[in-house]
Formats: structure tokens, sequence, C-alpha cells
């Protein structure tokens, strides 16, 4: 991790045309929208870069040109011109005990505490420090549907219930395989461009939603479209004249809406049809309550939908750091007889020499608990290296549970009379 100084370095001249969610730049600077800054474990900030600005957080006081031209991942101190709280007490008990005043002509010192870490957008950093206008996916549960529904570069897939914006950005990331302009940034060619059909009843999130996508970079990748999809279905208005509508084509769709077997029906396979007609169509809903979710497979049972199943996503996060291995003294068992033996025998000799004391003090005699016990080694081993010890886990004590239930189904592709007679005559030609 690169440690920086507060003193501004200079820009890159160099900017990449592909969002930073897609592509990570090799260093940070105003078209990096936004960049993010850890603050704690579980504190991120989004942030945009200008060099007029200045980040102001518990930790101290940050200067955007301390942040630009750092590749990510930077470590970057507090600027002295505004220490914090903590650095302020401290300079005050220094000023007194000094036997010397300091002089208005020496330098500004830098802080003595208070840093953070400058990093590069993704969809998981995101969705920590996004504006919340509605019930976040998180991490744990867009991963899992993503790969559920076979998503991958090149895939056209429908969101209804973008809100804000958290799965929006997971999805895009996912069938990114090119910008409809050519740009790609990670060699896809020509092929099949990915993008997200997301449908938002509501027309401020909707607004919303087009702002942050256009000033991620990843507006042309995402069509946001204000609708109400359980009413006016999937079609998206054409902006040619020969058509009204277009149809998303798409293979993979997620519901977030609180009735989603009202839009069900929008989702067949007759036309005009916003699927898929050449490839089987998988589908996730999103649902709190479990009668939701009855009641929407019930709709899916009905409409042809089959492989229905419901799933709850529960995680735990898992520390893993390196253990030195523990000694007798450490607070570890006897490993050995002899060690054992050697154990009660101090025992037994610790008896030995209390019931001793105890008659001497009681025989009027000075005599002292002092010193009594059995003799430890100096506390623990520090690492010397880091290959020493053993690499070993631990789960969190809470488990994270029930945001919400995911309930999956297929439906299969269409097949015609033809198709079906081909199928089996190649069947019978390979039984040959």
């Amino acid at each position: 991790m690169t440690t920086s100084h507060s003193a501004p370095p200079q820009e890159e001249t160099m900017v990449s045309a592909v969002s930073p969610f897609l592509e990570i730049p090799h260093s940070l600077n105003e078209s990096s929208k936004p960049a993010i800054i850890h603050l704690r474990r579980d504190q991120h900030q989004a942030i945009t870069l200008s060099p007029a600005s200045t980040l102001q957080s518990r930790f101290g006081t940050f200067p955007h040109t301390s942040f630009i031209g750092l590749p990510p991942g930077s470590q970057v101190r507090a600027s002295a011109a505004q220490p914090t709280q903590r650095d302020q007490r401290k300079r005050k008990r220094q000023s007194a005990s000094a036997t010397t005043t300091t002089t208005e002509s020496e330098e500004p010192q830098e802080a003595a505490s208070g840093f953070v870490h400058i990093l590069a957008p993704t969809a998981e950093l995101w969705t920590a420090s996004l504006p919340h206008r509605t019930q976040v996916v998180y991490t744990p549960d867009s991963s899992y549907i993503l790969h559920r529904l076979g998503v991958g570069p090149g895939t056209q897939i429908i969101e209804a219930g973008a809100g804000s914006g958290s799965f929006t950005h997971a999805a895009v990331r996912a069938v990114y395989s090119g910008y409809p302009d050519g740009r790609d940034g990670l060699g896809y060619g020509n092929g099949k461009k990915g993008k997200v059909w997301s449908f938002e009843f509501h027309e401020e999130r909707a607004g919303k939603l087009r702002e942050e996508l256009e000033h991620h970079g990843l507006d042309t990748l995402v069509e946001v479209t204000h609708k109400d999809v359980c009413a006016e279905g999937f079609l998206v208005p054409s902006p040619s004249t020969d058509s009204e509508f277009t149809s998303p084509a798409a293979s993979a769709i997620f519901l977030d809406l609180p009735a989603p077997w009202l839009a069900l029906p929008h989702l067949t396979r007759a036309s005009p049809s916003p699927l898929d007609p050449l490839a089987e169509v998988r589908i996730c809903t999103f649902s709190p309550c479990i009668e939701q979710v009855t009641r929407t497979c019930s709709s899916m049972r009905s409409l042809g939908w089959v492989d229905i199943s419901t799933v709850e996503i529960s995680h735990q996060n898992l520390e893993v750091r390196r253990q030195l291995p523990r000694g007798y003294d450490d607070g570890a068992g006897p490993r050995t007889i002899a060690e054992a033996l050697a154990r009660l025998k101090g025992v037994n000799e610790f008896r030995e020499q209390r019931k001793d004391i105890q008659s001497s003090i009681a025989a009027g005699e000075s005599a002292s608990f002092a010193g009594l016990g059995f003799k430890k080694s100096g506390g623990r081993r520090k690492l010397e290296n880091g290959d020493e010890g053993r690499i070993v886990s631990r789960n969190e004590p809470d488990l994270k549970s029930h945001t919400s239930f995911l309930t999956f189904a297929t439906l299969p592709r269409e097949w015609t009379a033809e198709q079906e007679k081909e199928v089996g005559e190649w069947v019978k030609a390979m039984e040959k």
C-alpha cells in the first residue's frame, strides 16, 4: 500500500475512456467519478475529485489535491493546516511542557495522526457508499442472483424496481462486453454487447438513477425507463419511427417489486415479447415476505415456468489472520505425558509452599506470598516475518440473515412442431 504526503502530486494526462467501474484506472483524477474514500472497515464515502474541494472527516481535513494523481489503494495523511481534535490535544500538552517557543517562520508540520485510503469505484464499494433512496440489494444477494441467472458478457438483462441502483451497477459489470461505440478496454472485440434494461415506477428515482449512471460513464450500457411494468409490461419506447416499441430480448430477469405476480403475465412468449425467442429465460424475484413468495410461485406455475425454487441468503464474514503456535506458558494444554507430569509436580510444590507461608504467618513470623506461583514467559512472541505461524480463520459471532427471499424459475425455449420433428430424427440417427 502506498503512503503519500499532503503535497499535491502531478496529474496524469491520459484519461481512460472506459468507466472506472469497469476498468480500474492506474491513477485517480477528476474523470474518476466517483472516487471512494475508505474511512473505516464499515464506512465508505463517495466523492467527486475537484482541485478546489476539501474532504472534512473525523480523521482530519483532506484537500482533494492530496488525492488527485494517486494510484488506487494509496494511504493519505490528514492535512496539518487543520489538525484533528486528537492532534490539537496532543499539541496542547506538548506546548504546556515545552521549554522553547515556536516562531512564525517555522514550516507547518504534517498531522501526527489521521489518515484515509483512496480507492477506485466498484459495484461493491458503491453499494456500501451510495445514497439510499429505497431498500438496497447488497453484495451477497446480488452476486448469488447474477450467478443463478447465468449472467455474463453480452447478456441482455431486465431489472424491474431499480431503486437506488445497487443491483444496476453489479449487473452492468456482469454483462459488460464493450460500449456500443466500440470502446471496451478489455479486448472483447465486436461481439454481442451486453445491456441492462432497468425499469423504475417512481419518476424522481428514475431521473436520479439516470444522472448517476451518466456521471459514472455507464449511461450507454443501461437504459432506464420510467414505467409501471405491472400494468404496461416491459417493452421500451422505440427511438426509431419503424416501430412503436422495442423488445429487450432478455434472457435474464430480476424483479424487485412488491407484487411480482402482477408483472409475470407480461413475461411470456406471446408476441410482442420482451424475452429472447432463441434462448431459455431465467428469472429471480426479490420478496421480503413468504406470502409474496407463495403467490408468486402459483403465478409462475400457471404461466409455464419450471424449476421453481426459493432460497434465503445468510452470510458471515471470515477474519483471516496468522497465528503463532502457543506454548505451554501461553495457555496451551500439555502435548506430552512429560509436560502433564511436570504440571502436576509444579501444582503440588505450589501448594506445599503456600502451606509453609500460611504456617509462618500464623506463628507470627514475617512471610509474604509475593513471588509465589508458576514462572511464566514474558508474553507472546511477536511475528518476526510474514511466514511464521499458521493461517487461521474465525467466523463473525453474528449471522447476517434475511434481507429477502429469492425465488428462481426457468421458462424453456418454445419449440415448434418442425423443430420437434428435426430433433426426433437427429436422436434416431444418433442411436443407430
